[in-house]
Parts: C-alpha cells; structure tokens; sequence
C-alpha cells in the first residue's frame, strides 16, 4: 500500500466516521464545537469487518451522544503494528485500539488462554469463558494494573487455517521445518514448534512481501483476514485446520474510562457493542461464502486432519499451565 492510497483511504475513513455521524445526528453546529476526538488505531485493511465494526462504533457513539463523544479511525497499521496500538493504550498516548488475547494477554498473561489452539468447541463456547468469573477477574487486572480496559463483550474475528506455498497440510507432521509467520505473541510461537516449524513473527502488514519473498513459506489467519489482504495471490493451498476461534476485544484507556460518566460509560459500551455486531455479522457472511471464493481464486482447499493438530498442541499445554493456572484450561474447557 502506497503512501498515497494509506492517506486517501484515512481521509476516507475519518470523513465517513465525522460526516455519518453529523449526518445521523442532525446536530452540525454541536459537532463544531464538541473537545477532541478519541484516537482509534488497528491493523485490519479498510474493507475488513473488524474495520467496517469500528466505524459502526464510531457513527453509533456520535449518534447515542449527540455529537458530544466522537471517534477518529485510523486503520491498517497507520498507527503502529498491534503490539505497537496495544502498548499506546497502555501507556495513555493512544485511546482505543482492537485485538485479540494473544496480544492483550502480554499484558495480563493468563488471559493468552483465550487463543490456545482449540480451546473452546464453538464461539458460542468461547464467550461464555470470556465473560465467566475467571476471565472477568483478570480483565480486572488488566485495567487496574495496564490502563487497559475492555469494552463489552468480544467480537467475532473468525476460525483460523493455515495457507502454505509449497506443501499441503494434510496432517500436523507436514508442517515440520516450514517457516510459518504467526503474530507477535509467545503462544504462537509456541504452536508453531509444537508442529517442528519454525516461527515467523510479524507485523500482519509485513505478511504479503514475506511470503512472496519466501521468508515465511505460510502462515495462519481466518478466512476474511486471508482474503482481504490478497495471500492467495501467494499461498497456494488454504489448510483448513480451524485450530483457533479467535475473538478480537475493544480496548480503551482506563484513565480515559473513569473521566467519564456512568452515562456515558454506558453509551460507549452500547456503541462497541452495535460495533462488534456489525463486525461478528459481514465476518460470519464472508465466511460463508469465500471457501468458495478462494478457490476461485486458485488456492487448493485441503480438508486437514484436525485431530493431528489438536493432539500435537499438548506441550503447549503444558509448557503454559504455570501461566494460567493449574487446572483452569479444563476448568473453563469444561464450562456448558
């Protein structure tokens, strides 16, 4: 993405989050005069749902506040890598960015359970441990001790597969010595040499010319992720492990939290939560239809044995109970 197209589509991005939310709210002579907008960074291209989620947000905060509380977004990486957005929020100079518990979980480490390789049956599944006792203590953490604090319940981001150049995925044995791109995070790492790969961490916008280059010969992503940012132009099999149901969470400055009202604290949550509905719906079409679509494309769907992968996860386990805590990842596996 050039300089250029990342300007054009940022100013794309605040016109439609400032402009829609005059247009709905009627009120153009109070969106003049209303304190600066909070700052929303993320890494998702402008077409994603994670993207489309949080300008829904964004026009929906404006809508419920009058024009009083507004939202800047600044997608694609603009900001920084996730990482990168998810120490910003930590450190106060950056209000609210979006991501998953493989990365929030540096912060707040027992919370990486949340992205373990099969973790939860279904998404269903997952949200109930998000939102159960266990979870809601250590997002306590997160906020008292991080300045990070969630906003409503998770979004949906999808089920994760791995794509490949050269070798097709049939069972977990194949993915021995291949160097896979995971995201920053040591719970990625630690599946990928859990596999006999070798771990590739990167920034999601350094993926494509990493592939394409050979520095990594795969990596792993849900289908949307895939899709809009083109690795079929330079993965050849899509392996459908399914090995992750990955959330994605809102998170705010605590510091910017408290200086609200309990008002408007519940504005900002209804906003996020219209936001993640948005997203968790145009993700779960896509998904509906771009195994398809993928295909088309010329990527060759290989139904990968599962049971291979759930059961080469096991020193993952083991390698992070001390991490979250003995017991607790069948404690919440075992949740109804």
């Amino acid at each position: 993405m050039t300089n250029q197209t990342i300007n054009t589509s940022r100013r794309r991005v605040l016109g439609a989050a400032v402009v829609g939310a005059a247009a709905l709210t009627n009120v153009p002579a109070l969106l003049a005069q209303q304190a600066k907008p909070w700052r929303l960074g993320h890494q998702y291209n402008i077409d994603h749902p994670m993207a489309l989620g949080a300008l829904e947000a964004a026009k929906q905060l404006a809508l419920k506040s009058n024009g009083r509380l507004r939202i800047d977004v600044f997608p694609a990486g603009q900001l920084g890598t996730g990482k990168e957005l998810v120490q910003q929020v930590s450190d106060d100079s950056l209000d609210i960015t979006i991501d998953g518990p493989g990365q929030f979980g540096l912060w707040q480490k027992p919370l990486t359970i949340f992205e373990v390789p099969f973790v939860a049956r279904d998404w269903d599944h997952l949200v109930k441990m998000m939102e159960g006792d266990w979870a809601r203590g250590h997002f306590k953490l997160l906020a008292e001790n991080q300045n990070l604090r969630k906003i409503g319940t998770p979004w949906y981001y999808g089920s994760r597969h791995f794509t490949t150049n050269n070798v097709a995925l049939k069972t977990a044995a194949d993915a021995k010595g291949l160097k896979i791109r995971v995201p920053e995070s040591p719970l990625y790492l630690d599946m990928i040499r859990a596999l006999g790969g070798a771990p590739t961490p990167m920034a999601l916008a350094e993926v494509y010319l990493s592939l394409q280059t050979g520095v990594a010969d795969g990596q792993e992503n849900p289908l949307p992720t895939i899709n809009s940012n083109k690795f079929f132009e330079v993965q050849k099999f899509l392996n459908l492990t399914a090995h992750i149901v990955n959330p994605m969470l809102p998170l705010i400055s605590e510091k910017k939290w408290k200086a609200l009202s309990p008002a408007d604290q519940k504005l900002v949550t209804e906003a996020f939560e219209a936001g993640g509905v948005a997203a968790t719906t145009a993700l779960r079409t896509l998904e509906s239809r771009l195994l398809g679509d993928l295909k088309a494309k010329g990527m060759t769907v290989v139904e990968s044995d599962r049971e291979s992968f759930r059961t080469a996860m096991k020193p993952v386990y083991a390698k992070n109970e001390n991490v979250w805590g003995k017991g607790v990842l069948e404690q919440l596996q075992a949740m109804k």
